[in-house]
């Protein structure tokens, strides 16, 4: 196995473990976001399936000025 291809292996698994996160943050955290009526509406409009997943993902990441 040469270097590339083990930093490629290692950057797959990353990713791999950041799409399980990604679907484990919008079971638990945007789920319970939609339950209250209050924060439905701020999710954002959901032009695919999962988009407001991607919403509060995003809001989580930036930090507040």
């Amino acid at each position: 196995m040469t270097l590339e291809e083990s930093i490629l292996s290692v950057i797959l698994a990353v990713m791999f473990i950041a799409c399980i996160l990604f679907v484990i943050l919008g079971q638990v955290t945007v789920r319970k976001l939609r339950k209250i009526p209050a924060t439905k509406h701020e999710l954002g409009i959901e032009f695919t399936s999962g988009w407001d997943i991607l919403n509060v993902a995003q809001a989580l990441s930036i930090p507040e000025s």
